[in-house]
């Protein structure tokens, strides 16, 4: 029996156990992600008895504190659960420097590519002339923006590490990879039904974008890669350009918005920005595009049919550690696991 015949026969004969389970998954991240983390969060950074309600502090750094900073505890939450949770552990592991694909030039590149993205949007706007800029920077704003750039990563990154890590990796272990991009996809979106502005064109082009992230993640390899579009697109668009970040307007950017000429088009929706138009689903959509097309060239499109794992209780063999090793070409971007009970 060939490799490929003996994995279609484990695949036949997969059980996946209740803690492996979509559901389960979904409930376990909304647990920790939203109702512990977030909401620790909430009550540090944005209470009554939050330190920084007694603080007299510029509305622009409280806005900054409030809407990026006051996230760091989601981000540090899934290093920390992924690092102490025994079936986690290979999760925290893929974040690390040392994981296939997880460069510094990975980073770069997702900044470079998500300012683009963002910026050809914005553009889209400016020559349709629904909105119109002006600019605001005064040299003594630099260490605020340095400061926001930091916090909008710490944000980005944790919806990265939530979302196209944990979710990502823990579904992929016993379902093919189209499921777990799917999935996650649509999770990102309905994470964003309660931001100002919300409709159905907004939560559309989340929705693509969460798919496009996901696929960027599969094809380089990287969690740093959707990590450095996602913290770019944010920053670019509420720092740089002043316009709403998922409706969300800073109270300082290095560009203002003229918000009295704003209109609703094609181009730009007022309440959402640019994420709200036509230009964002298409920046979007292009992402995930490229990643098929170029897998595609290199014959990998039968991955997205893969599963990391096979079952844990499979007849044909012994129950895999919990461990992901990297292969030992690095320019390889998969994970495998390494059966070492045997």
């Amino acid at each position: 029996m060939t490799m490929n015949e003996q994995s279609n026969t484990l695949n036949k004969k997969q059980k996946v156990d209740w803690k492996n389970r979509i559901v389960w998954i979904i409930l376990v991240t909304l647990f920790w992600y939203i109702f512990v983390f977030a909401s620790f969060d909430q009550i540090l950074f944005d209470s009554g008895v939050s330190p920084f309600s007694h603080m007299d502090i510029p509305s622009s750094v409280r806005f900054v504190i409030i809407y990026y900073l006051a996230t760091i505890l989601e981000f540090a939450g899934i290093l920390v659960y992924t690092r102490i949770t025994k079936r986690n552990r290979f999760i925290f592991r893929s974040f690390m420097p040392a994981a296939p694909g997880n460069r510094f030039s990975a980073l770069l590149w997702g900044l470079l590519v998500g300012f683009i993205m963002n910026f050809g949007c914005i553009l889209w706007a400016l020559l349709a002339g629904d909105i119109k800029l002006f600019f605001s920077f005064a040299i003594g704003q630099l260490p605020l923006f340095l400061f926001a750039l930091v916090c909008v990563f710490i944000q980005s990154s944790a919806e990265e590490l939530w979302c196209r890590g944990f979710m990502y990796e823990r579904i992929n272990v016993h379902y093919p990879l189209w499921v777990a991009i799917a999935v996650n996809g649509l999770f990102f979106a309905a994470l964003h039904l309660g931001n100002p502005g919300a409709g159905f064109l907004p939560i559309f082009d989340i929705a693509v974008c969460g798919l496009s992230f996901s696929l960027a993640k599969w094809y380089t390899g990287s969690i740093w890669f959707p990590m450095g579009i996602h913290t770019a697109w944010n920053f670019t668009q509420n720092f740089l350009f002043g316009l709403p970040n998922s409706g969300l307007v800073s109270e300082a950017s290095v560009f203002g918005l003229d918000a009295a000429s704003a209109q609703d088009s094609l181009f730009y929706n007022v309440a959402f920005g640019v994420e709200g138009a036509i230009p964002a689903v298409l920046a979007d959509a292009a992402l995930g595009a490229v990643c098929l097309v170029l897998a595609a060239k290199q014959g990998r499109l039968g991955e997205l049919k893969q599963k990391k794992v096979t079952p844990s209780k499979d007849p044909e063999g012994p129950q895999p550690l919990s461990e992901y090793k990297s292969t030992v070409d690095n320019s390889v971007s998969e994970w495998h696991y390494t059966d070492t009970n045997k």
